[in-house]
């Protein structure tokens, strides 16, 4: 059975170019554009991972939800790769904080863009 992706980012064009990739990689994917629409995915189609936005609507929107979703028990194990270009557009770095094995578990963290190599290995290392 295909692992299931579900990918939470406001850039219709990012996203889909990632949906492609993981796609054509063996896995089914599942996508929404906020993080309102993207808890009630993963609530209904359980991924087995998460990527995530940090900046949709607000600057914070991604990171705000993986708090959520990280003092849920149900969703606590459930790998998060976290993907921003907020460094750059910021100077602002939220790396240390999510990558908090005890408060945030299964968490990376990665600048945008990504490589299509790093992201596809990123996902098959968490999803074994």
């Amino acid at each position: 059975m295909k692992k299931k992706i579900l990918i939470i980012d406001d850039d219709k064009d990012l996203t889909r170019s990632y949906q492609v990739m993981i796609e054509n990689s063996g896995f089914d994917v599942i996508t929404a554009q906020n993080s309102k629409e993207g808890f009630e995915k993963l609530e209904n189609e359980k991924p087995d991972l998460l990527i995530l936005d940090v900046m949709m609507n607000s600057n914070l929107e991604g990171y705000n939800l993986l708090h959520i979703i990280k003092i849920n028990d149900k969703f606590r194990e459930l790998p998060v790769i976290m993907l921003t270009g907020m460094i750059d557009s910021l100077g602002v770095n939220l790396k240390s904080g999510v990558e908090d094995d005890e408060m945030f578990p299964k968490v990376v963290f990665r600048d945008k863009p990504i490589s299509p190599t790093e992201l596809i290995s990123l996902i098959h290392s968490l999803t074994e």
